[in-house]
Order: structure tokens, then sequence, then C-alpha cells
């Protein structure tokens, strides 16, 4: 068992590791595009899309905690704020996993409910996962004249893939799948305090981080090659649609490769796509420091923060 285990852990990494040497292999064979192209830095457009970038993710925390709150479950702010970042953590190991199970066990030591977690972790997913395609869709129907085939009407057929996403989204539906499930494994049925107005308003909030993000991403890839200003949704769709791939990869840690290799794919219709592979990697290196950098942040904070100080009962008055 034990050998079948690292068996498959080396056809992960054997995975990605191929995917980075394509991508290598193209910059290689196309090295005189990358010398040629305009590469520069400008410090303010790179500052700014950091910026803004970051407050992508406290917009999405927002959208967390607004789950948590209608599911009755929500936490302090302090807590929600270190339990959310912290998590993301679980998205550089192989699987995915570890980024839910240790969100759900720090909500379990709070004395929150598993199975409303649970419920609260699939809405997260899901309303990521469904804004990040509805974006990368919208991008395609404004930006298709880049890609090398005309879709058409397809775009309408595209649009069916959304209808089973709205329909699982249902309170309704959803806690009558859930109680089918509790009742087979003789567990007590629960009860979602969730409306489907409240559905839409946490899928406008994480459309919003989506938008948000790709702004900051845009104004990042703008500091170091120039683009120009009417590809910033086509850059939004581009990097949502790369991210949500890299996250249902399960076999590589943080999308590593996967994430790449769809954002060469979709950039190379804007720009060279030895070009392409150089900003990918720059974007992965730029992400993964902001993240590390929040996660930092809200640990000193944590750390570090200012209590109040306890009265001295000896004190005089």
């Amino acid at each position: 068992m034990t050998k079948r285990i690292d068996i498959i852990k080396m056809l992960k990494w054997a995975i990605v590791a191929a995917i980075f040497a394509l991508l290598g292999e193209m910059v290689r064979d196309n090295w005189n595009e990358v010398k040629d192209a305009s590469f520069t830095f400008r410090f303010f457009p790179f500052i700014c899309g950091t910026f803004v970038f970051i407050l992508s993710y406290f917009i999405q925390l927002g959208a967390w905690y607004l789950i948590t709150a209608r599911l009755g479950i929500a936490l302090s702010f302090r807590e929600t704020l270190g339990s959310w970042f912290y998590s993301q953590l679980g998205k550089y190991l192989p699987g995915k996993v570890w980024l839910l199970v240790s969100r759900f066990y720090f909500y379990e030591s709070k004395g929150k409910s598993k199975k409303t977690v649970s419920v609260a972790l699939y809405f997260e997913t899901v309303t990521i996962i469904a804004t990040a395609g509805f974006l990368s869709w919208a991008s395609l129907l404004v930006f298709q004249g880049a890609l090398p085939y005309d879709l058409g009407g397809q775009t309408g057929w595209l649009a069916l893939f959304f209808i089973p996403v709205f329909v699982f989204l249902h309170p309704r539906v959803l806690q009558k799948l859930l109680n089918g499930v509790l009742r087979r494994v003789n567990r007590e049925p629960i009860v979602l305090s969730l409306s489907y107005g409240d559905v839409f308003w946490i899928l406008s909030v994480c459309l919003v981080s989506w938008v948000v993000g790709g702004i900051g991403f845009y104004l990042f890839i703008d500091s170091v090659y120039s683009v120009p200003a009417g590809s910033v949704l086509y850059l939004t769709g581009a990097l949502a649609f790369s991210s949500i791939l890299g996250l249902i990869a399960l076999f590589a840690p943080g999308g590593l490769g996967v994430r790449e290799g769809a954002l060469v794919y979709l950039l190379s219709f804007t720009m060279p796509g030895s070009v392409a592979v150089v900003l990918s990697v720059l974007t992965r290196l730029w992400m993964t420091l902001i993240e590390i950098g929040l996660i930092g942040v809200v640990y000193l904070v944590s750390r570090f923060r200012i209590r109040p100080k306890e009265k001295d009962p000896y004190a005089q008055g």
C-alpha cells in the first residue's frame, strides 16, 4: 500500500515537471522572442496592482464571513481572518483537501456544527468556481476575436453549464440532498437558514472579488510588459479560469504547473507564447509572495496584538 502511494506521488510530480519542461522548451525554442520583447518595470502600476490584488483576498474573506453568518456559525472577525488565511496554506499541499480540512477543524474546535461547517465550505467552493466560470465565459464573449476559432453560437451552449450550478445552490435543493445523505448514515437532518437571495448576494461578492483580482493582475502584467487597457476583462477571465483549473487539479500542489500551463495558453492569444511563459512564472512568484506575506502579517497581528491592560486590584480608586 505504501509503495502504491509513493508511485502515485511520483506520478503527480512527474506531471508537474513535464508541464514545466514543456514551458521551458517553448522559451528555449523562441528565445529571440523573449530577448526582443519589450519587458520593462514600472513601479507605480506594480504597487497599485499588488494592493488591488490584496484587496481581492479580503473581499473573498468577506464572502466567507457572509456565508458563515447566514448559516449561524460566524466567528469574530479576528478568528475568521486567522482561520481563513491560515487555511490558504493547504493549497500548497497535494490533494487540496487540506485547505478545507484545516478550516473545518478550526470551526469545530470553536464548537460549531460539523454539518453546518461542511455546508459552508461547500458553498464557498461552489460559488468561487461558479463565478470564475461565469467571468471566464463573459471574457470569451467580449474577447473571442483573439481565439483561434469562432465560438459563434457555442457561447449559448456554454451558458447552459451554469444552470445545474444555480439549481444545486438553491437552499431547498441542497437541504433535500444533504438530508437524504444524512438519513442514510443515521444522522439528524439539518435546516438551512439561507435564502436564494442570500445565495445571489454571496455570488455577487465572489464575482467582485474575481474582478478586483483581475484588475490587480492586469496592472501587474502591464507593469512588466505593456498590454492594452482593453484586454483587462480577458486577462481577468484568463486568471479566473487558470486559477480554478489549478484548484481542481488535485495532483498539483497550489495548482503548480497546471495554472501556469492554462495561463500561458490563454495569454498566448494576446502576446508571443514564450513571453506568456515568462509572465505566467512571474505571476506565480508574485501571487505566492502576496499570499505568504498576508499570512505572515495576519500571524504577526494576532501574535503581537495589543491587549487591554488589566486593572490593578490594589490600585486606589
